[in-house]
């Protein structure tokens, strides 16, 4: 007889934010979930870690607008079941040269979706931001309500521990070698490295930077990921100004259209420090 703790409804390979997050809607759902995890739990090898992500509905392409507004609800919903925050809200504030065409479409896609803005000149940015943002003359700003910065690591751990609270199994240091369908049953058997086999209905790669790799495993497919390593960098405040830049102040989550493609957070995660990185980076 097969042990039916091998056999699941869903499994779920890679624990990082997509998976974590999947594998709480799905145990939400009564789906008897299984998680696996290559590395330990919150380990700092994929981009699920650290303590800020900025989230903002302005995006050129349109469709991620009903996303994001979705996705804050359902932030909200979680994180009142966690009983803790991990998404902290700001205004969001985009800049660029004012023939940059990209922000012209984050204009049209607030339009289309009724959210809310304001476009700013240089002078009106340096009134409502004295201090604190200027740009050149020849740019112009876009400014919304719909931002803030989520918390990654404490996000992932979040949906884990609502995950495990609705009966799904966590299982980390298991690298996933391959996914066979199952000609007879139906569903999928799910190969781990130290030899342990999963049966499944279905199977869900949220595997990040491994996914290529996998997926080509599995399915023969090559998918057209490359990993890059990108640069994270923190700015001091002056001394005296700390709380003036601070999550919960006027000051907002940032990007700049620029060249290159900047953004930033308030200060959050450590005192006195702005993060500012480079939309970007190389290949590893």
């Amino acid at each position: 007889m097969e042990c039916s703790s091998h056999h699941f409804d869903a499994i779920v390979v890679g624990a990082g934010i997509m998976g974590s997050s999947t594998a709480y809607q799905l145990a939400k759902r009564g789906q008897k979930t299984l998680l696996l995890e290559q590395f330990d739990f919150l380990h700092h090898r994929g981009s699920s870690h650290g303590e800020s992500r900025t989230i903002r509905a302005t995006y050129p392409e349109d469709y991620y607008c009903d996303m994001v507004l979705e996705s804050l609800q359902m932030w909200e919903q979680a994180q009142s079941e966690a009983g803790y925050k991990v998404y902290f809200k700001a205004q969001q504030f985009d800049m660029s040269p004012s023939d940059n065409k990209s922000l012209r479409s984050v204009i049209s896609s607030c339009e289309k979706n009724s959210i809310p803005y304001r476009v700013l000149d240089r002078q009106q940015v340096s009134d409502r931001f004295a201090g604190m943002i200027n740009i050149p003359e020849d740019w112009f700003g876009v400014l919304t309500d719909v931002g803030g910065v989520i918390k990654p690591t404490k996000a992932v751990s979040m949906f884990q521990a609502l995950a495990f609270q609705r009966g799904a199994v966590l299982r980390d240091n298991m690298e996933v070698k391959n996914v066979v369908k199952d000609e007879v049953r139906g569903g999928v058997n799910v190969e781990t490295a130290n030899g342990e086999k999963f049966w499944g209905k279905k199977c869900v790669i949220t595997a990040g930077a491994w996914a290529r790799k996998l997926v080509k495993t599995v399915a023969g497919l090559e998918l057209p990921i490359q990993a890059l390593e990108t640069t994270v960098c923190y700015w001091r405040i002056k001394e005296g100004k700390e709380a003036k830049f601070a999550i919960g102040s006027d000051f907002p989550t940032f990007a700049s259209y620029g060249e290159p493609y900047v953004y930033g957070t308030p200060s959050l995660e450590f005192p006195g420090l702005i993060k500012i990185a480079v939309h970007g980076g190389y290949p590893l």
